[in-house]
């Protein structure tokens, strides 16, 4: 009987969400200029997890959540909850393309030049995307296309903490669960190509 059950259960299914969660909370660490394993995150779940509609639900509610903690337990200065922060969807936004880009790419292949490109692809969607939201919805910067470009080049201190850290725990994320698939047969894969 429940040999019959632990059939039923994709173990690959559960250890992949389960790295998302444990990752989506290293976010609590105080982080410099961005260097966050969140786009490694999505990049990560899309290629590992077979259910289209999982490697978009797992990794944005883990995002969600470990940005409910940090909002409401480390930087929250009132006594109000906050369930989404201001501008929260340019962010995301952002996670959901780089989902996207990354399960439809080239067949889930992981080579080392399809990582590299995801990974730079990546980092600059979410540059590109969170700073002009940024730019749009206040009153930083002025509202032209020189006020653009002064948002952009004042974020590039950020772009390239974004990027440093997407280039470091993309491939160390998917270098320790392929180590993992050697050891663990129950983990092994078939819809990905090493």
């Amino acid at each position: 009987m429940f040999e019959k059950n632990i059939n039923l259960i994709d173990i690959q299914t559960v250890a992949v969400s389960l790295i998302v969660l444990v990752v989506s909370f290293l976010r609590i660490i105080p982080d410099v200029h961005n260097f966050s394993p969140i786009i490694a995150l999505g990049i990560f779940g899309a290629l590992h997890y077979k259910n289209k509609i999982l490697s978009y639900v797992i990794p944005i509610l883990s995002i969600w959540f470990s940005d409910l903690i940090i909002n409401n337990f480390i930087y929250n200065l009132s006594n109000n909850i906050v369930f989404l922060y201001e501008g929260f969807y340019w962010q995301y936004l952002s996670y959901i393309l780089i989902i996207f880009l990354s399960f439809n790419f080239n067949k889930r292949k992981i080579a080392i030049l399809n990582l590299l490109f995801l990974v730079l692809s990546s980092s600059l969607l979410f540059f590109v995307i969170t700073n002009f939201g940024y730019w749009l919805t206040t009153d930083t910067y002025d509202n032209s296309v020189i006020g653009l470009l002064n948002c952009y080049i004042a974020a590039i201190p950020f772009y390239k903490g974004t990027l440093l850290s997407t280039l470091f725990y993309t491939p160390l994320f998917i270098g320790v669960y392929y180590l993992l698939q050697k050891k663990i047969l129950l983990l092994r894969s078939n819809h990905i190509v090493y």
